[in-house]
């Protein structure tokens, strides 16, 4: 199959649209495919071209109108979700739709998928194992993430459909009670937190540890990756750029980029700046009597250059907690009681947060801390109350 040459343009996002013209219909009317991808420059965005060109050569197309789900999902999101997705999410994602949604939605049509066959499908889903005899919404709505993942690369990504169906998907409320997800810890257990640190409960390895999931908001896999150079003892700053993973063999391995960016760089506390070098110091010694120089030289693994385990992380927090006698939550949940305890001060404003936590969109910082923002405009109601109820008997003054 012959394909012009195609175009490449930048858009606002930053991102830029691949196009390629693959032929004429019965009027005469070019055919195009779009499809959108994030590059650096625009000669890599070329690149991206040139080899989505060759793959559509290698492998043929379909006009965009009778693509059908199996189709696109197998030689399309497939490929995507590995670029935009943690390998564990990719797992699972796939999992949930060829279980779930793969044997309805496989000779339909993209364009054709509506979304009361989506609730339909939810709703009568049951558990594939005997241990539970019921799913929970939450759940069901796991399910809907993940279909929702590949109609939105459908239609950002490639163009083929306009909307996305599983948007319109709302699933009912449970009526039984389900059980509450830990809480963040409140500013009373941040302070009995910090003063366990200072404590005999607490080791140096700990306290450096979290405090940078305190004081940075980062996800455990982008401490594990943090390195002695990443640290800006001029500006203050922590760079974070890379991250540990579990990869598609199940095997922990180092990645460049986080999650929902490439990279960010948080500014951090004198104080915290202090601890981490004392704490560095330690571990150049240690290098220093092994004599030994390791590329890498992450600031929680060993000397000899290997990076600690995530879930290492997580068992070093959970005996420390139970040692210091603080409620249990999951290491992960310093993250949401960073941002918790950040927008609970209404003069902090919630883009700030979004950077400190490396979301995309600010309405994700929104709906996770949307509980924090209450606080803040509760605080900001009691500040009026306060002016007027001070003097009662008074006419208040505006100046």
């Amino acid at each position: 199959m012959a394909i012009e040459k195609g175009t490449v343009e930048r858009l606002k996002s930053g991102n830029y649209r691949l196009r390629v013209t693959v032929g004429y219909n019965e009027n005469g009317n070019p055919i195009r495919l779009n499809k959108t991808v994030e590059a650096k420059t625009q000669r890599k965005a070329y690149g991206e071209l040139d080899a989505w060109i060759e793959d559509l050569e290698e492998h043929g197309y379909e006009d965009v109108s009778t693509i059908t789900f199996g189709n696109f999902y197998e030689n399309m999101w497939k490929k995507e979700a590995r670029t935009i997705l943690e390998p564990r999410t990719v797992r699972e994602y796939s999992d949930i739709i060829d279980n779930r949604f793969l044997s309805t939605f496989k000779d339909k049509k993209m364009r054709e998928i509506k979304p009361y066959q989506i609730k339909d499908i939810v709703i009568a889903a049951q558990p594939l194992s005997k241990k539970s005899t019921v799913l929970s919404r939450r759940t069901k709505k796991r399910f809907l993430n993940a279909l929702s993942s590949v109609f939105s690369v459908a239609r950002d990504q490639y163009r083929i459909i306009t909307h996305n169906p599983v948007s319109d998907v709302k699933l009912p409320k449970e009526t039984a009670k389900t059980k509450e997800t830990t809480k963040a810890y409140s500013i009373d257990e941040v302070k009995l937190l910090l003063k366990a640190l200072d404590g005999k409960h607490s080791s140096d390895k700990t306290k450096a540890l979290v405090m940078t999931a305190f004081v940075t908001g980062a996800r455990e896999g982008e401490i594990a990756a943090v390195e002695e150079a990443d640290f800006d003892f001029t500006s203050n700053t922590v760079h974070f750029h890379q991250r540990i993973v579990l990869n598609e063999d199940k095997k922990y391995e180092r990645r460049d980029g986080l999650k929902a960016s490439d990279s960010k760089t948080i500014p951090v506390p004198l104080g915290y700046m202090e601890l981490m070098k004392d704490f560095m110091s330690a571990n150049q010694e240690a290098r220093k009597k092994l004599r030994i120089n390791p590329k890498h030289k992450y600031i929680f693994g060993s000397p000899e250059g290997d990076f600690e385990l995530p879930t290492s992380l997580y068992r070093n927090w959970k005996r420390f907690t139970k040692r210091a006698g603080l409620r249990e939550i999951r290491f992960h949940d310093l993250r949401h009681t960073s941002a918790s305890y950040l927008l609970a001060d209404p003069n902090i404003p919630i883009k700030a947060v979004q950077e400190l936590l490396g979301h995309k969109d600010y309405r994700t910082t929104m709906n996770i801390y949307g509980h924090a923002l209450e606080e803040t405009k509760r605080a900001a109601s009691d500040r009026f109350s306060n002016l007027l109820d001070k003097d009662s008997n008074d006419e208040p003054v505006i100046e």
